[in-house]
């Protein structure tokens, strides 16, 4: 009776095993299947650049250009015979043949063949077909893969681009019977144990690739029993889904092999270029063997920690390989007298998208949060590889610049403290992220300037103010405007502002909007944001994208910090039309539907003036280009049309843009300090240089003129009253109007500054100013109209002042008009 009892409870734990051992079988096999699904064995989120479109006349460098093509993950081939071309390039002579990978023609890709000559573009055509083609569109290069929160960067690779060498010294180090066994090699394991033994070292490792590769990607790192069953079970199934060929591709683009700045190395490919700036296939045998090494401890097996260290290691894979005749003795001694010479370790081939790779983490996870992204996603954003160069160039020089300058007036001794500086350019009718640089080097600061560092902006934030006064329609770009020194009052009179230019002096008469905002005088800004309302600035400047001012007559002056990115946004409002662009740097993320179709990235917009004001301050900021203080860029070379203005505080800034591109530049010290230099000699080289690079890499962002909106018109004014240009005018130009606020009559200098001296708490009227009946009983002036029109207050009926709620224009007859000055006063922000 006994037996069979014994043979039921077998029978019975055999059943439960086998239950346990199939429905555990499943699961993992469901885990591997879902995973293959997407035909790679990577749980990692890609970031890569956008697309970009290649013309004849565009700028383009070669190697500027192959880096690309590498981070798109083309491997070059040099064979003719080669059938299988697709995703691949060819170099010959001046040509550069790009074939994209087999899925490129649902994406709008195709083969072509781009002449390069001088750094320009000469010529394209399809090199199967002959075609001659108007342009090419080359796919978007790897920035970063994000995987549990770590970046690393790689170059996918296929089997046939895994160079002999480099398989037989992965194999003889890490797994001598991959192609022999199912997944788990128990001799492997007892020989790995007794080679180990004998080096007196780790060697071998006791783990096959196949094992490997599923602790990497699907289990954690623990040290338990469990964890290895797993790992060994997930390994048996791996090896029946995939051939081995398969695998061991995977492998080799998977494996951890070091870390350089903030990326880590993962694949073979990637670690050719950053150890030794080669493709796979240029490699020697000393240096394949060096990577392979690598593979069981890169950080102690670094060359740049221990050169001997890492060369012994090295020898040690050789003697594996020709324990293996993989290679013979002769050959592994050849190949041990190889110098090893490293690539110095650095990341400045980096272009500064470390902090673009930070800003774009921190968009899609505030605006779709972790969870909504999964392994395999395709995150494709808005940076033009070929501009971020640019910009990184651009920045590098000028700071570099100021550095040698800066420090001739350093102590004897001190070590001068390095100039720091921020770039970002956005497509201005888009919002996209074009370009960004938050620093001189991600390897010594993180921090990203262009994002994260508030500064204030200074004279860049008076557009703001101009455009508010604008959209009142209160102004005009002809309206005259004192530029003598004030005192402003407010808080109820309890406080008092007065403000000074840069230089410290004032042109002591009275001036139009357009010289005001030219030659950047402080106390019109500061007037016109009193007359127009600082709480109705502050609404402009909010809306355009900034955060909200502090309500004080100095916010006219830029005295509310901001980013280079707020303000480069805000900027868009002047750009496009009136209507302000939240940056984005996001274009698309693929496989966040139900359906798996990508999610389209806009940025967000709103309304802030007509498309006649922006227009208006358009051209306004030309003329600050054209001949006010950032004339400079014209001297410089830039030409066709530019709009921008600079910024003076402790540092220095310039925000400009063109009819396709808004660009802002910062230069200052991380700690605050004074730069002590001026915007256009600090911040304006900066930009121009960058632009430079980008007209030329990419003629379409210039234009000869910006487009011009319906309910303009051209005025002759004389400049030195704002009126109608008359018969005595000594001075006389052109002046844009929106339509229905241009001048109807001629009026005399005498009489402007009569209507225009402002009244504050020290400053009265003055008495002994020439009236309009003095000015008609002088008989050089009987041609004077008998009507003048005159801006009053609308609530007093008395000339307008700087404080006056709401002012409008009326007629009057000559010697009619009132003669004093409104008396209200500002009490707060509250009566603005």
């Amino acid at each position: 009776m006994a037996r069979p009892r014994v043979l039921l409870v077998l029978a019975i734990l055999v059943t439960v095993f086998s239950v346990m051992t199939i429905y555990y079988y499943d699961k993992l096999a469901a885990e591997i299947d879902a995973r293959l699904q997407g035909s790679v064995l990577d749980n990692s989120v890609g970031i890569f650049t956008a697309p970009f479109k290649v013309s004849v006349g565009d700028g383009l460098l070669t190697d500027d250009f192959i880096d690309q093509l590498h981070a798109a993950g083309y491997q070059q081939r040099s064979s003719e015979v080669e059938q299988d071309l697709s995703g691949s390039y060819r170099v010959e002579a001046n040509a550069i043949e790009v074939f994209p990978g087999d899925a490129s023609a649902q994406m709008g890709l195709y083969p072509a063949r781009i002449q390069i000559e001088s750094g320009h573009v000469t010529s394209l055509t399809n090199p199967i077909t002959g075609e001659r083609l108007s342009s090419a569109t080359i796919e978007g290069g790897l920035l970063a893969s994000v995987r549990d929160g770590d970046r690393r960067k790689k170059i996918a690779v296929e089997f046939a681009d895994i160079p002999e060498e480099l398989r037989d010294a992965i194999v003889a180090v890490e797994d001598r019977r991959f192609f022999i066994h199912n997944g788990i090699d128990w001799r492997g394991i007892l020989r790995a144990l007794k080679t180990d033994f004998d080096h007196g070292e780790f060697v071998q490792g006791g783990s096959t690739l196949t094992q490997q590769l599923i602790k990497n990607d699907f289990l954690t790192t623990e040290r338990t029993f469990s964890r290895k069953l797993k790992e060994a079970a997930m390994a048996v199934i791996l090896e029946s889904r995939l051939s081995k060929e398969q695998i061991f591709s995977v492998y080799c683009n998977d494996v951890y092999l070091g870390q350089s700045g903030t990326f880590a190395i993962n694949g073979f490919a990637q670690a050719a270029q950053v150890y030794f700036d080669k493709d796979l296939k240029e490699l020697t045998l000393g240096e394949a063997a060096f990577l392979a090494g690598l593979i069981c401890a890169p950080n102690r097996y670094s060359a740049h920690r221990d050169q001997a260290r890492a060369v012994g290691r090295r020898d040690l894979v050789l003697d594996a390989m020709a324990e293996t005749d993989a290679i013979s003795l002769e050959e592994a001694r050849a190949a041990k007298a190889e110098p090893l010479q490293i690539k110095k370790h650095e990341t400045q081939n980096d272009y500064g998208t470390s902090y673009f790779i930070d800003y774009v983490q921190r968009f899609v996870d505030e605006r779709y949060g972790e969870r909504h992204l999964s392994p395999q996603q395709r995150i494709t954003t808005t940076l033009d590889p070929r501009l971020q160069r640019a910009a990184y160039r651009a920045l590098t020089a000028q700071t570099e610049k100021l550095d040698k300058t800066l420090s001739r007036s350093a102590r004897k001794g001190e070590a001068p403290d390095k100039v720091q500086g921020a770039l970002v350019a956005l497509d201005a009718h888009t919002g996209e992220v074009l370009a960004m640089v938050g620093g001189r080097s991600y390897d010594e600061s993180q921090l990203n300037r262009a994002t994260d560092a508030e500064r204030q902006p200074g004279s860049a934030f008076k557009p703001f103010v101009y455009a508010t006064a604008l959209n009142s329609r209160s102004y005009t770009a002809a309206s005259m405007i004192s530029d003598t020194p004030q005192t402003f009052a407010y808080d109820g009179g309890r406080a008092e502002y007065k403000p000074s230019d840069y230089h410290g002096g004032f042109t002591n008469r009275n001036v139009t909007l357009r010289e005001a905002l030219t030659r950047s005088l402080n106390v019109p800004a500061v007037t016109l944001a009193m007359s127009v309302g600082l709480t109705n600035v502050a609404d402009v400047a909010q809306k355009s994208g900034l955060e909200r001012p502090r309500v004080y007559p100095s916010m006219a002056l830029g005295t509310s910090e901001v980013t280079p990115l707020e303000l480069a946004g805000a900027y868009t409002a002047f750009a496009n039309d009136g209507t302000a662009l939240r940056p984005i740097p996001v274009k698309s993320i693929s496989g966040t539907n139900r359906d798996g179709a990508s999610t389209r990235v806009q940025a967000s917009s709103a309304r802030v003036f007509s498309p006649q004001v922006a227009y208006l301050m358009t051209n306004l900021l030309q003329s600050v280009v054209d001949k006010g203080t950032a004339s400079r860029l014209r001297a410089m070379g830039l030409k066709g049309a530019i709009a921008g203005k600079t910024g003076t505080t402790d540092d220095g800034w310039f925000v400009g843009y063109t009819p396709r591109i808004v660009c802002a530049v910062w230069i200052g010290f991380d700690d605050n300090r004074d730069l002590r230099m001026k915007a256009s000699d600090a911040a304006l080289p900066m930009w121009a240089e960058f632009i430079k690079q980008a007209f030329d890499l990419r003629p379409e962002l210039g234009g000869d003129s910006f487009a011009r909106p319906g309910g303009i018109v051209s005025v002759e004014i004389d400049p030195t009253t704002g009126c109608l240009a008359g018969p005595e005018s000594l001075e006389r130009r052109q002046e844009l109007f929106i339509a229905g606020t241009e001048p109807s009559s001629m009026c005399f200098q005498d009489t402007i500054e009569a209507d225009l001296v402002p009244v504050t708490d020290e400053v009265a009227p003055p008495t002994d100013l020439p009236t309009l009946e003095a000015v008609d009983a002088d008989p050089d002036h009987d041609d004077v109209t008998r009507e003048v029109d005159i801006e009053v207050c609308a609530q007093t009926g008395l000339l307008a002042s700087p404080y006056c709620p709401r002012t409008e224009k009326r007629t009057f007859e000559n010697g009619k008009k009132p003669r004093e000055s409104c008396g209200l006063q500002f009490h707060g922000p509250g009566n603005l």
